[in-house]
């Protein structure tokens, strides 16, 4: 039976979109995360930017607590509600409201998935520039309020930059738009105009300062070619002198869209399924996988020029890898799986950093010790190159029925360990918080940007080491 305060959540959200059956809840629970979370007293599935911010000014007004959810995909808690209240499903908010091809852009809403985004895209010759790991099934939503990383960060870097500005719903159910269409005749065409960039307030926030309703893309002509390919080389030192002059070398970045690290379990594991005919030994330790787009003779050009300061640093093809593994995982847009390998166990936590790439080799070393000290779990480490910096994945496997609780204890411990070597916490959430309320001076300002737009303190309850505000109306907090 519901309560008062969710009748009146009720009442601003249509007919059929609102459950409180417990079998409906529990698949709320948590998201893909190994972060615990708490089942929610209420889930709505608004079905346009005027019934959420009506859900948010009687949230806030009553100090329920609102967690938003897109596919659930997220790996870091951000979607896992920390207490009760309600959960806010974005899925009845995917519509394409628009391709703009005049000023190149595309504007979604949140719940819209990238499998769905890219095909329609495609049938107009036209992408997205950056397109998350957990694609085709992650939401738009979700990767603009994680700021997301995967195909397209070697060229565009991240999710956020390529963002031309947001539509919000604020806690006190006031509708934002940012950037150029701030201004009330002008639409989305500019993201810095006007004054401060508010656009970037809510991307990485994980839905802690409101709730993103629309997105504004900028669009990109969809490649007319393609090529994968795969280098190999001696050790992480080598790779990494590679990755620092190839970064530094930005005219070889226009064409290469996806590029990954591979150390020496990932390689073996994979090809051990997928090449048993080949000895372990003549593998090289440490790999590089690269997708390039573009026209053909641009694609072959830079590929030469990436083989030439390859091997100036030791490096040479690795044409197995890419044939047996490399080729498939890009073409399929299969990334969340890329890590099958490993899938000996029935979860996988998590932790994602953003390093510099001189902290390549200490990351690697790092996994090595946790596989060293905890061998009760399975350890998986990848690395994204982004145009500057690295994006550091650990994965930890295992089994969820006896191993949940000691995963959880050993991720909380490794987080710890990652800062210290200068990661530093990247799709941040609730998994992350411990270290970013330890940096003193960035967590007193974001909690002070908080408590002007949520007082109340309702929204994403623990993510980012964001806590409630005040009391509800009610004396406690849902």
């Amino acid at each position: 039976m519901k309560n008062a305060w969710q009748d009146a959540i009720t009442d601003e959200i249509a007919t059929g979109r609102v459950f409180s059956d417990p079998v409906d809840l529990v698949g709320y629970r948590r998201d893909a995360s190994v972060v615990p979370g708490a089942l929610p007293e209420l889930v709505i599935r608004p079905g346009n930017a005027a019934e959420v911010a009506g859900a948010l000014t009687a949230a806030s007004q009553r100090g329920i607590a609102v967690t938003v959810r897109g596919a659930g995909t997220m790996y870091a808690g951000g979607a896992a509600p920390a207490r009760g209240g309600i959960v806010l499903d974005t899925s009845g908010l995917d519509a394409i409201v628009e391709i703009d091809t005049a000023r190149g852009l595309v504007i979604v809403e949140p719940g819209v998935r990238f499998g769905r985004l890219l095909a329609e895209l495609a049938a107009l010759g036209l992408t997205i520039g950056i397109v998350p790991s957990t694609a085709p099934t992650a939401t738009v939503g979700g990767a603009v309020s994680a700021n997301a990383l995967g195909a397209g960060s070697p060229k565009f870097q991240s999710m956020g930059d390529e963002v031309a500005g947001l539509e919000v719903a604020l806690a006190d159910g006031t509708i934002l738009r940012t950037g150029s269409a701030a201004a009330r005749h002008a639409g989305f065409f500019q993201r810095y105009c006007i004054g401060p960039d508010l656009t970037g307030l809510f991307i990485g926030a994980d839905a802690t300062m409101g709730v993103i309703t629309k997105i504004a893309l900028w669009l990109h002509p969809l490649p007319p070619a393609r090529e994968t390919w795969c280098l190999g080389f001696p050790d992480a030192a080598a790779m990494t002198a590679f990755l620092i002059a190839l970064q530094n070398r930005e005219s070889l970045l226009d064409n290469l869209w996806y590029a990954a690290v591979y150390d020496r379990a990932a390689i073996t594991g994979r090809l051990a399924r997928l090449a048993p005919e080949v000895d372990p030994a003549t593998l090289p330790p440490i790999a590089l996988g690269l997708d390039m787009r573009g026209e053909t003779d641009d694609i072959q050009r830079d590929q030469a020029r990436i083989l030439t300061l390859a091997a100036a640093h030791g490096g040479s093809r690795f044409d197995l890898f890419n044939a047996r593994y490399f080729r498939t995982l890009c073409l399929d847009q299969n990334f969340w799986y890329s890590f099958a390998g490993y899938f000996t166990l029935s979860r996988c936590a998590i932790l994602m950093s953003s390093l510099p790439v001189e902290r390549l080799p200490a990351l690697l070393d790092l996994v090595q010790s946790w596989r060293e000290r905890h061998p009760q779990l399975v350890w998986g480490v990848g690395s994204i190159l982004c145009r500057r910096g690295l994006h550091g994945g650990v994965v930890a496997f295992y089994d969820e029925a006896r191993q949940w609780q000691e995963a959880q204890a050993v991720i909380g411990q490794c987080a710890a360990e990652l800062s210290a070597i200068g990661c530093v916490p990247y799709k941040s959430a609730k998994l992350w918080a411990p270290q970013v309320k330890g940096y003193t001076e960035y967590h007193a300002v974001l909690t002070a940007v908080k408590a002007a737009l949520d007082p109340r303190g309702v929204l994403g309850p623990g993510n980012l080491g964001l806590e409630c505000g005040t009391e509800g109306a009610t004396g406690e907090f849902y």
